[in-house]
């Protein structure tokens, strides 16, 4: 299936109400995917069989209010949680990216795509968080 732009460019050719449709059909397909993706991200951390970080406690589903401040999951560390933003695509990690600006500071924006198996988002996740947590540590100047 194409990008969201893609279709977009094609949509004027379509009588409005259809456009319409259309739009919404899509919105809820990129609702879809990014529930399907955020799934995948905490069935692979879940699924870890002890191979987890020695400072990993679990993982949640960010609540109603986190996710409207753009915050899908929780990932919670002996050091306290870090708030994980999940994209399937570099495109929609550059387009939240240009949204928050640096209003997280705890935030782990992670790029997950579908061909990605539970070792490898597992992987990832991690090395991401483990970063953020060293972050941390450092004195800040």
């Amino acid at each position: 299936m194409g990008s969201k732009k893609f279709w977009l460019r094609r949509v004027h050719k379509i009588p409005a109400k259809t456009n319409h449709r259309v739009l919404k059909i899509l919105e809820n397909i990129q609702r879809s995917r990014g529930f399907q993706t955020e799934e995948r991200f905490m069935r692979a951390l879940e699924n870890g069989n002890g191979s987890n970080p020695h400072w990993y406690k679990g993982v949640s589903r960010g609540t109603a209010e986190q996710d409207q401040n753009k915050i899908d999951c929780v990932v919670h560390t002996v050091f306290g949680d870090i708030f994980v933003q999940i994209k399937s695509s570099q495109a929609g990690a550059n387009k939240f990216l240009n949204k928050i600006k640096k209003q997280h500071i705890k935030i782990v924006l992670l790029i997950i795509k579908s061909d990605y198996n539970e070792e490898t988002i597992r992987y990832i996740s991690f090395l991401a968080i483990e970063e953020k947590i060293d972050s941390f540590k450092k004195p800040s100047c």
